[in-house]
């Protein structure tokens, strides 16, 4: 049986490939990679989903300085991401942009992939929840009034010199999603996944 060819360049490939592999063409009926903008678009309305729990956990910090309330509200960000992309294809931010995240063969990710996919943002998470962990248990902190009566442990600051290295990686993982190959990020390529439009290329 003949393979089916590129419009654009004529190479030919198998069956299930969305993507021209030579030229990166979109298949007629199947969906375009998306790019960085959108796909920025769709994190911040993700970020917008998690604001009351962002906002508690501010009120935790300055007021409250309970360690199981900030566990309670940073477990859901552990999970959001690489559930939702596994089992129902994408984020609530990135269904309301017309996104999908798939595999090569066009399905859904499997929660091994994408948990992979989903790792450098889930490293930079642990951090920050360990930083504020080894805040929360420093005696000054506790029985602190003011900021002035306030310095941070010498542990926190050597996390959050790590955690700042890790977003700056994160952020050039992400911004090379407007450069490579299908506008795939370093995440995307880790966990051999696409992020695509929903609707099919007319």
């Amino acid at each position: 049986m003949d393979m089916p060819k590129c419009e654009k360049c004529g190479a030919a490939f198998d069956e299930w490939v969305e993507f021209c592999p030579n030229c990166s063409e979109p298949r007629e009926g199947y969906s375009r990679p998306a790019g960085f903008w959108i796909r920025l678009g769709a994190y911040v309305i993700d970020c917008v989903i998690f604001i009351p729990l962002i906002a508690l956990g501010v009120w935790n910090t300055i007021s409250l300085k309970s360690t199981a309330i900030l566990v309670l509200i940073t477990v859901p960000g552990f999970f959001y991401k690489p559930l939702m992309e596994a089992f129902c294809g994408a984020t609530l931010g990135k269904m309301s942009c017309g996104l999908r995240v798939i595999d090569p063969e066009g399905k859904k990710l499997s929660l091994f992939y994408a948990y992979t996919r989903a790792f450098p943002f889930l490293l930079g998470s642990a951090l920050g929840l360990t930083s504020q962990l080894i805040l929360l248990s420093s005696e000054q902190f506790q029985s602190a009034t003011s900021m002035a009566e306030f310095s941070q442990p010498e542990a926190k600051v050597f996390v959050d010199a790590v955690g700042l290295l890790v977003n700056i990686l994160i952020l050039i993982d992400c911004v090379l999603a407007a450069f490579t190959f299908r506008k795939r990020a370093l995440h995307d390529m880790l966990a051999d996944s696409y992020c695509v439009y929903k609707e099919p290329k007319a």
